[in-house]
This record gives structure tokens, C-alpha cells and sequence, in this order.
């Protein structure tokens, strides 16, 4: 007690006048536990003590269903939210869904390079930007010059090679890479549709699948 109301700079008496005012009577707790948050921190200081951290706060992500599925940051809760609802992950974007589920996979399988045949100027660019900084990536433009020596160097160089055949793609380029199919089958995936969304899935099944 001496302690206390010397730390808070009042006289014993004062202390034990305002104890007896305010602190129930049926507990037994220390008279420190009746005192306002404030006084307590001052006490604690002069005391040389820190004040109690603040417990801290939760952080919630609020996802979609498919992305609900993938893994979520230490310290992260999960809230699935409905189709109505902005996915914070993906922003409701399928091309942005599909490219962190294939990222997904790329990293649990240990992968990082994915080369791309095919494709046109605005699909690439969007996958360089959902990609970047997770998934290394080289396309191939589908009309382009390539000679075999390159095309080797492509396979060789890449995890995953995805031949997109839906696209601009002139059998010359593609020859190149599927002529080579009997060497580097456990890297190809044919991509029969269009679309971003379309490519990443293609790729994620391929890694996902049970290799031979």
C-alpha cells in the first residue's frame, strides 16, 4: 500500500478514503485491482514496470469459396463470403483465381518456371503481371521466329511448358516444342481454350496430376 500511494504521488490516507469509496466490499482482491486504467499505468511506470499489452487484433480475410481452399498466412483467419461478396484475395477476378491457384501448386511442388507457347500481346501481359515475383515466365509469340536450337533451350530451361493451342499459334513455332514431346512429355500441357483463366487451370492439373 505504501508503495503504491507513494508511486501515485498521494498520501496513504487518501488512498485507503478513495479504496474505501469505490472497491466492493465482498471481494477479496488487491486494493490495486479497484483502480482506473489510467492510475494503474501511471503506478506501473513509476514502479518501473510496462503497462499490459493490448491483446492484438485479429485479422480476417474474407474469400471466395475457391479461395477459401488455398492456404492462408500465420495469424490469418478465413472468412468465406458469398459469390455476392468482393473476394479480398482475388478481388473476384477468375483470371486472378486461377493464377494464385496455380501459383499454389508451382510452390508445392517446388517449381518456378513456366514457359508459354503462344498467346496474344494482351493475354501475355496479363499473365507477366498476375504472375510476377512468384512464377518466372518466358512466352513464345506464336508467329515469331524460333529454331530448334532455341526451342531446346526453352524446354530445358522451363518446369512447365504450355503449348497454347486455341491461340495465334502457327505449327511451325508449336512443332518446335511438341515434335520433342517423347523427351520432356512430363513438362507439356496442350491449353485447348482461350482465356487466362483457361491457361492457369490447364497448368495447375498438370502439376497437380500424378506424374507418368
Amino acid at each position: 500500500m505504501r508503495n503504491l500511494a507513494k508511486s501515485l504521488n498521494i498520501s496513504e490516507t487518501d488512498l485507503l478514503l478513495w479504496l474505501a469509496e469505490h472497491a466492493p466490499a465482498t471481494e477479496l482482491r488487491h486494493p490495486a485491482d479497484f483502480l482506473p486504467a489510467e492510475l494503474a499505468g501511471q503506478a506501473q511506470q513509476a514502479l518501473g514496470r510496462s503497462p499490459p499489452s493490448a491483446p492484438a487484433e485479429e485479422r480476417v480475410e474474407r474469400r471466395c469459396a475457391e479461395c477459401a481452399k488455398l492456404p492462408a498466412k500465420a495469424g490469418l483467419r478465413v472468412v468465406e463470403v458469398g459469390a455476392d461478396a468482393v473476394c479480398d484475395l482475388c478481388g473476384s477476378s477468375a483470371n486472378k483465381r486461377a493464377a494464385l491457384a496455380m501459383i499454389g501448386a508451382f510452390h508445392a511442388r517446388g517449381l518456378r518456371r513456366l514457359l508459354v507457347v503462344g498467346g496474344g500481346p494482351g493475354t501475355s501481359e496479363d499473365l507477366r503481371q498476375l504472375l510476377a515475383g512468384e512464377v518466372e515466365i518466358r512466352i513464345v509469340d506464336g508467329e515469331g521466329h524460333r529454331n530448334a536450337a532455341k526451342a531446346d533451350a526453352d524446354l530445358r530451361w522451363a518446369d512447365v511448358v504450355a503449348v497454347w493451342s486455341s491461340t495465334i499459334l502457327s505449327h511451325k513455332v508449336s512443332k518446335l516444342y511438341t515434335d520433342q514431346r517423347a523427351s520432356f512429355r512430363e513438362k507439356l500441357v496442350t491449353v485447348p481454350r482461350r482465356g487466362v483463366a483457361a491457361l492457369c487451370m490447364a497448368v495447375t492439373e498438370k502439376v497437380g496430376a500424378p506424374a507418368g
